[in-house]
């Protein structure tokens, strides 16, 4: 009796249907772990780029050059008839020209199977300051201490120097010093030298510098003028100014930005503490690519249900039409191979490039599920039309990770094309029912 009652249950169309809605849930939770993988990888992969990071040298941001000038300020305390408190602040004097020109040259390094890309600048940084102008904030002349006035550049890891650094000013010939004395209110890290800045100036020095991944620079100039070229193929420009001119190739790439103190947020010179705008006018590049292989194997186990359930939705359309049937059993053997396809494709993407792991992948899953397909429905041509549907979806969800922008836009006119196969398919539903219970009880 028992018996009879499943097998009446296993010759219901309705059952049926939903228990392969009940499988797919539950392949959900294979790919879920999968998912999980991926992201612990993913966090194992960013680690280990950090830590060579800070073994080589960090990103690096450049801020400056800048003339500080100390000067005495005169302050009444509230209350008192004594002489005004005198305390020692400083004025900022950014420069009338600021041009960096150069090369970044990359240099790939491996830990285990993980790699990063480190670059060595190699920077002429030149321009011209005017004169440091007291006259707009009436400070006296004898309070004006022109005989401690530095010349402050930022660096946010200084470890990335690898040379001496001398500077040109005007007619003579400096050396840097390590810190950036009473000027660590702009940056927390870099160098300074002693100055004359009671007259106009032109600089020009040359920075040798190691750095991991990003490099960006403060347009401090009254106009900066950026020039950067390199081997690297695929730069991935950001920050506040994207660049004027570029030109990317596959031997490398050269940017040119150039920028105005009316693009900016802050003054040629001010007094006090800091400006807090400064380094988010910064701007340059990373020599990462966008998209890693973790990100696309992220982004593709996102369509894995929509894999599954189309896969298993087409063999309960072949079944109905043929009048045989799967086991539960071998819907989930066949759901598990599918989630078996993202397995390969994390794994192989961490030893060759995304698009390939993904074909060696595809063709892999395909052609065991359509082994399978073909075995149990016992028709070579079940197993062909199996690989056609198959090789359909991964093609599309392929399209889908290479189309960035526009993902969601191609993502909805293919699910709408789905919907509109499965509702012609399925508009004689009722009569593919009838048949099939016809072929079952004969």
């Amino acid at each position: 009796m028992a018996y009879e009652m499943i097998e009446r249950l296993g010759k219901s169309i309705e059952l049926r249907l939903a228990a392969i809605a009940l499988i797919t849930l539950i392949l959900m939770i294979p790919l879920a772990i999968v998912a999980d993988l991926v992201n612990d990888r993913s966090l194992t992969h960013d680690k280990t780029l950090s830590d060579i990071g800070e073994e080589w040298s960090g990103k690096q941001t450049l801020l400056g050059p800048i003339v500080v000038v100390p000067f005495s300020s005169s302050e009444y305390v509230s209350g008192s008839t004594g002489e005004p408190l005198k305390t020692t602040m400083h004025a900022f004097f950014l420069p009338n020209t600021l041009t960096v020109s150069g090369s970044i040259e990359p240099e790939i390094r491996y830990r285990g199977i993980y790699q990063t890309i480190l670059y060595t600048a190699d920077l002429t940084i030149s321009g011209a300051f005017p004169e440091a102008d007291f006259s707009r904030w009436s400070v006296n002349d004898e309070d004006i201490r022109w005989h401690e006035a530095f010349l402050a550049f930022g660096i946010s890891d200084m470890r990335g120097v690898k040379e001496q650094i001398l500077i040109n000013w005007s007619d003579t010939t400096l050396s840097f010093t390590s810190g950036m004395r009473d000027a660590n209110v702009l940056a927390t890290a870099g160098i300074n030298t002693q100055i004359t800045a009671d007259r106009p100036n032109e600089f020009s020095f040359n920075l040798k510098l190691d750095g991991n991944d990003e490099l960006m620079f403060v347009p401090v100039g009254k106009t900066t003028q950026i020039d950067l070229d390199s081997s690297w193929p695929s730069p991935s420009f950001r920050g506040a100014f994207l660049p004027d001119e570029r030109s990317i190739a596959e031997d490398g790439f050269s940017a040119r930005w150039q920028v105005l103190d009316l693009n900016r947020s802050f003054a040629q010179s001010w007094r006090g503490e800091t400006e807090d705008l400064l380094l988010e006018s910064a701007f340059g590049l990373s020599l990462h690519p966008p998209v890693d292989q973790y990100q696309k194997t992220q982004r593709s186990t996102r369509y894995g249900f929509l894999l599954i359930g189309l896969i298993l939705l087409a063999f309960f359309l072949i079944e109905l039409r043929i009048g045989l049937r799967a086991h539960p059993f071998q819907y989930i053997l066949m759901g598990l191979d599918l989630c078996l396809f993202f397995l390969m494709l994390l794994s192989l993407g961490e030893h060759m490039a995304f698009n390939h792991a993904y074909i060696i992948s595809g063709i892999a899953t395909i052609g065991l599920a359509a082994l399978y397909a073909g075995s149990i429905y016992r028709s070579h041509k079940i197993g062909l039309l199996t690989t056609a549907i198959l090789a359909l979806l991964y093609s599309f969800i392929f399209l889908l990770l290479q189309l960035q922008g526009y993902a969601l836009f191609a993502g909805s006119i293919g699910l709408f094309l789905l919907l509109a196969i499965t509702m012609y398919l399925t508009r004689n539903f009722a009569n593919l029912s009838s048949m099939s219970r016809s072929r079952e009880s004969s």
